[in-house]
């Protein structure tokens, strides 16, 4: 059976740094809606547990899993490295995502 396609794409360069950090036979990628003190946002982490609830589907291979607000609302976002040395490795590009975090 097909993994549907979801709302988030990686770039290659993402995904091969992705996968050299983390196991993706046991790990997840997770993005989840924010609401904080410092506005909203969204973090996006690898979790060895992946949660119960969400939209699961896969980005250049990577096993993903987002909430529902995230996954209505970053139709297009597009992870990729983030060349800058003091950035978190990755960056989250679309509209929606000025406040993201990588944990």
């Amino acid at each position: 059976m097909a993994v549907p396609a979801g709302p988030l794409t990686i770039t290659p360069q993402a995904a091969a740094r992705l996968r050299a950090d983390s196991d993706f036979s046991r790990a997840v990628l997770s993005v989840r809606h924010l609401l904080g003190c410092g506005g909203t946002g969204f973090r996006v982490s690898v979790e060895e547990n992946a949660p119960d609830e969400g939209h699961r589907f896969e980005a250049s291979g990577i096993p993903v899993v987002m909430d529902d607000l995230s996954f209505r609302t970053l139709e297009g976002a597009v992870l990729d490295v983030d060349p800058d040395p003091a950035g978190e490795g990755y960056r989250l590009d679309h509209p929606d995502a000025v406040l993201t975090t990588f944990c």
